[in-house]
């Protein structure tokens, strides 16, 4: 076998005579000037097998078994499995509904003119509750995170409402009713190009503010609307004028807009978002800019 002088199997050859093969001897006379981690490496100097490190210090009382970095990075991890999620929208729309204004000016200008009295203020009609910021509907919708940069969601929604105007002077009455109801479902597509929000729990409103993000925006939707007005003017018992109306549409269009996703903790979070709707049908009455306010579950 060659020789070894530098190695840990002449360790011997290094000691002072009187210990060279002698450990215990050796421990019991430096103990004094050794920690017991050196006194187990000069034990074990003779036998390499043996060998093993000292354990590592208790942890002291007292102290947390992570570290914040340590906490962020599960946190970290976690948010990468959470890729599904829920959420409530609230849309408020804003559309055009050209034709519907030049279809009432000229379906309500005959019973007008013949309030040549002025008895009757101006009927309440669905360009009014457009003014009012009153054509407002609900949806669910389902979706996923595919990377730290996109997520897209499936949703379905809708809204009915009624306007009824009726007034009556004497034995001159003016009755305007109108029903409408809205169904759709699409699909969104959310791009963070600043990576999504960091969903962390026990933040701060600063902390949220500074974790939230911005997106941009683009999807698809079909719907179906349902609408009819009916209308009439009376001196009664007689009535003098009467008219009705109905539309049953399918809607398809394209949406375009910008976004931005405020995280609250590591599952619930708020997003606000505003679009415009590109139609393909009648889109001078039915192109639209739409504010959603969603409330979002991750699963």
């Amino acid at each position: 076998m060659a020789s070894d002088p530098g190695g840990i199997g002449n360790a011997d050859a290094r000691l002072p005579r009187p210990y060279a093969h002698d450990p215990e001897a050796l421990a019991a006379t430096w103990h004094r000037e050794l920690p017991p981690t050196d006194l187990s490496l000069w034990a074990n100097a003779g036998n390499a097998a043996t060998f093993a490190p000292p354990p590592l210090p208790a942890k002291p009382d007292g102290m947390p078994d992570e570290s914040p970095s340590d906490t962020d990075a599960a946190a970290r991890e976690r948010d990468r499995g959470r890729r599904w999620h829920l959420e409530l929208g609230l849309r408020g729309g804003h559309t055009k509904l050209a034709e519907t204004k030049e279809l009432l000016d000229r379906r309500l200008k005959l019973p007008m003119k013949l309030d040549f009295l002025h008895v009757f203020d101006e009927p309440y009609t669905p360009l009014d509750r457009k003014s009012d910021l009153g054509l407002n509907t609900l949806y669910l919708g389902l979706g996923r995170q595919e990377s730290s940069w996109w997520c897209w969601t499936w949703y379905v929604g809708g809204g009915a409402g009624t306007d009824s105007d009726h007034q009556q002077v004497l034995n001159l009455s003016l009755k305007l009713d109108f029903r409408y109801a809205l169904y759709y479902t699409g699909a969104v597509f959310e791009v963070y190009p600043w990576g999504t929000p960091e969903y962390l729990n026990n933040l701060t409103w600063e902390q949220r503010l500074r974790a939230s993000r911005p997106y941009l925006l683009t999807g698809g939707e079909m719907g179906y609307l349902s609408a009819r007005g009916r209308g009439k003017y009376a001196w009664v018992p007689v009535t003098v004028y009467r008219d009705e109306h109905t539309v049953r549409d399918w809607l398809f269009s394209f949406l375009l807009g910008v976004g931005w996703g405020v995280p609250l903790n590591e599952r619930w979070s708020v997003n606000l978002s505003l679009h415009y709707s590109f139609h393909f049908y009648r889109p001078d009455e039915y192109d639209s800019w739409n504010l959603v306010s969603v409330l979002r579950y991750r699963l």
